[in-house]
C-alpha cells in the first residue's frame, strides 16, 4: 500500500490516496497511515523520529515497523516503515532524522503535517 520515490517520503493512507512531505495529510478519526522512508543501515544511517521537534505526539499513536531490506544483497538498501494512527482531533507534526547515531548533526530531515477531523 503507497510507493516509494528516492529521497521522499511517501504516505498511503488505507483509503490508497496518497501524500508526499510537501504535502499536509489529513486523516480522519481512528484512520491509519504508512510512512516509508528509504535507508541503507550498512552506512551506519538509519531513520528515527526527533520527538522534540515533533508536535502533538499525544494526538496520535505511531508504530515503528523497523526496516525491511530491498533486494537480498549485502548492504542493499530498504525501507523503514511506521503505523500512524489518529487518536485525537488536532493537529501534529512528526520529524524524522537520518543520522549516524554517533554524529551529532543528522544528513537529511523529514517533516510530515497531520490534520486530524471527525
Amino acid at each position: 500500500m503507497g510507493f516509494m520515490l528516492r529521497g521522499a517520503i511517501v504516505l498511503a493512507v488505507l483509503l490508497g490516496s496518497h501524500a508526499t512531505a510537501q504535502d499536509a495529510l489529513r486523516l480522519k478519526l481512528g484512520a491509519s497511515a504508512s510512512v516509508r522512508l528509504p535507508e541503507t543501515p550498512s552506512t551506519g544511517y538509519s531513520w528515527r523520529i526527533d520527538e522534540g521537534a515533533s508536535k502533538g505526539l499525544d494526538l496520535i499513536g505511531i508504530a515503528d515497523r523497523g526496516h525491511t531490506p530491498g533486494k537480498p544483497l549485502p548492504g542493499a538498501p530498504g525501507v523503514h516503515v511506521w503505523s500512524i494512527r489518529a487518536q485525537k482531533l488536532g493537529q501534529a507534526s512528526i520529524r524524522f532524522v537520518y543520522q549516524r547515531p554517533w554524529e551529532p548533526a543528522s544528513a537529511e530531515t523529514r517533516e510530515i503535517r497531520i490534520e486530524i477531523f471527525r
